[in-house]
């Protein structure tokens, strides 16, 4: 079995290293043909789009991992089907599970690695890709000078405090919407803020429908909460700290975004509920890799002489399902219509049982 184990992972390896190479390549490409007006009527240089690729290959080298292993795994399968060697390992007893065993542990080390990528570079090269794109990339442009809205802003200040804001506007200078926590040396929540808006006024913010009130180490309210019309609080953090600090959960590990999670619990927002399906999400997405090549399997193997590309249309159509049903599950956790755990998971439970099914008919 070794033997057919070696043959069966090369012939997978090799396809899926190609289609990734393709597929980083022409996603490139795409994005470069996106903006390269703005290349040579700004003189944008070449060393700053060279520096935003080369940050931002991580992204685009997950995002395609699984539409190369369900290309990988059609190519090679109906290669081996055609050629009948599929039908001769059944023959000589082998299950189609066990023939198809390297393909899924090299799809389990895949989505390991991708999950690996996710949380530990791509937190990092995405703060780098986004910095250059703004700064670099994008700062020729002349709508630059026009209004800017940032969304989801939060900053760990100074004092202990982490400050988020719903929006924050570069040209006014405004943050609307904000909630700032602030915590003790313990790390334990002593007050919290709300407030409508806020102005930078040149040397201070001023904010503007300000509730303030102390809570215990429950969260429980200490007292009535006091109320401003208009307040001035000291946040030593100036407007460029928040031009900067957009969040997204693309530039957090697992662990980073369950902490802010925790930071940000019971204050009834609805980022945290967004952020508990980005968190379990960051999750579910690594094992899309696996899932579908289980699915493609059996599609690659219904194909017969001459009909090769009937099998790559059908699987390619399952996995556009696949993706256009998680995208739905998301939008539904994110309304709140499913739990964050089920809008993360539920793309891969239901096309796991396709995929089990379809092997299983097969086999």
């Amino acid at each position: 079995m070794k033997i057919i184990d070696r043959y069966m992972a090369k012939g997978f390896l090799s396809s899926f290293l190609w289609c990734l190479f393709v597929f980083v390549l022409m996603a490139i490409i795409i994005d470069i043909f996106s903006f390269i007006d703005d290349i040579v009527k700004y003189k944008i240089p070449l060393q700053s789009v060279t520096a935003f690729y080369f940050y931002y290959i991580p992204t685009i080298f997950v995002q395609v991992m699984p539409m190369a292993a369900l290309l990988s795994t059609i190519y090679m399968l109906s290669n081996l089907n055609k050629n009948n060697e599929i039908v001769a390992m059944k023959s000589s007893g082998v299950s189609l599970w066990r023939i198809l065993t390297p393909l899924l542990v090299l799809g389990f080390l895949i989505s390991t690695f991708t999950f690996m990528i996710n949380d530990r570079v791509i937190p990092l090269t995405s703060k780098v890709s986004q910095m250059i794109r703004r700064e670099e990339l994008e700062k020729y442009k002349a709508g630059d000078k026009q209004l800017k809205v940032i969304e989801n802003v939060a900053v760990y200040g100074t004092g202990n405090r982490i400050v988020f804001a719903r929006t924050y506007n570069t040209a006014e200078k405004k943050l609307g919407d904000i909630i700032i926590h602030e915590h003790d040396v313990g790390e334990n929540l002593v007050l919290k803020i709300t407030a409508n808006s806020a102005v930078w006024t040149g040397t201070e913010w001023k904010f503007i429908k300000v509730i303030m009130y102390k809570v215990d180490n429950s969260g429980k309210m200490l007292g009535p909460p006091t109320f401003y019309s208009e307040k001035i609080i000291p946040l030593k953090e100036r407007p460029r700290d928040f031009a900067n600090k957009e969040l997204k959960a693309d530039f957090m590990s697992y662990g980073e975004l369950r902490n802010y999670i925790e930071n940000f619990r019971g204050s009834g927002m609805k980022i945290t509920r967004n952020l508990l399906v980005d968190l379990n999400y960051k999750l579910a997405f690594p094992f899309i890799s696996l899932i579908i090549i289980m699915v493609a399997a059996p599609f690659a193997l219904l194909t017969m002489r001459g009909g090769v590309m009937v099998g790559i249309g059908m699987s390619i159509v399952i996995g556009l399902l696949y993706y256009a049903v998680i995208a739905i599950s998301l939008a539904f956790g994110k309304a709140g219509i499913l739990p964050p755990v089920v809008a993360a998971w539920s793309g891969n439970v239901i096309f796991t049982g396709i995929g089990t099914y379809l092997l299983n008919k097969r086999s």
